[in-house]
C-alpha cells in the first residue's frame, strides 16, 4: 500500500495527545496506547489532527489505562468485552458538556505537544486475539473518540527499523536514538500542516 506523507486524509474514531507517542520509540508507544507486544512491528503511521472539531464530536474514553475507553480490565473474549461500560456513558451530562466547551475553546488540540493524533499500525486489528492479550490497559495518556471524520496530516511513516520517514527529513526514534533526532522530529510534528497531495511516497 502506498500513501503520499504530507497528504490529508479523513479520520474518526480514538485520538490522543502526541506526547504520549509522537517521538517515542515503537516499544514506548505500545505501553503507552495500550498495544500489544509487537503491533508496531512492521511499521506505523502518525496521523495529525489538521482541523478543528465540533465539541458535539467529542466522546470522552477516560485515559489509555481504559482499554477501549472501557471499565474495568480487557476481557478474555470480544462478547463480554463489549458488556463492560463506556467512560463516557458514565459521565453526566453537566460534565460533559463543561469538557466539550473547554475543549472546543482550545488550540491546543491542533499544535503543540498536546496536539492530537492517531497511531495507524501496519498490522491490523484481529478477532484471533482476546482483547486482554491484544489491549492491554495502557500508561495513562488522555485518550477521546471523535464521532465524525476531520481532516489528519499523514505526518510521518515509522518503519520495522524505526527509522521516521517525514517529507523533508527521516529521524531515528529506535530504542537508543539520539535526543536530537527524536527531538527535531517532535518540532514537526508539534506544527506540520497537512496539504492536499503530499510529497513522499510511504511504502508499507
Amino acid at each position: 500500500m502506498g500513501v503520499l506523507l504530507g497528504e490529508l486524509t479523513l479520520m474518526e474514531g480514538m485520538v490522543g495527545p502526541l506526547l504520549w507517542s509522537g517521538s517515542r520509540s515503537p516499544r514506548d508507544i505500545e505501553r503507552s496506547l495500550g498495544f500489544h507486544q509487537g503491533r508496531l512491528n512492521e511499521g506505523y503511521f502518525i496521523l495529525l489532527l489538521n482541523e478543528p472539531v465540533a465539541p458535539a464530536d467529542i466522546q470522552f474514553e477516560g485515559t489509555s489505562l481504559r482499554s477501549g475507553g472501557r471499565m474495568g480490565l480487557p476481557a478474555q473474549d470480544w462478547s463480554k468485552d463489549k458488556l463492560r461500560a463506556r467512560v463516557h456513558d458514565t459521565m453526566d451530562a453537566e460534565t460533559i458538556a463543561s469538557w466539550r466547551a473547554r475543549l472546543g475553546a482550545e488550540n491546543t488540540r491542533l499544535l503543540g505537544p498536546e496536539r492530537w493524533c492517531k497511531i495507524r499500525p501496519v498490522v491490523p486489528h484481529t478477532d484471533q486475539m482476546s482483547p486482554r492479550d491484544e489491549y492491554p490497559p495502557g500508561g495513562g495518556g488522555g485518550q477521546w473518540t471523535l464521532t465524525s471524520s476531520y481532516g489528519f496530516c499523514i505526518g510521518a511513516f515509522v518503519d520495522r527499523k524505526g527509522l521516521a520517514h517525514t517529507p523533508d527529513f527521516t529521524a531515528r526514534v529506535d530504542e537508543g536514538a539520539p535526543y536530537d533526532q527524536r527531538a527535531r522530529l517532535m518540532r514537526y510534528l508539534q506544527t506540520v500542516q497537512g496539504k492536499s497531495g503530499g510529497r513522499t511516497r510511504a511504502r508499507t
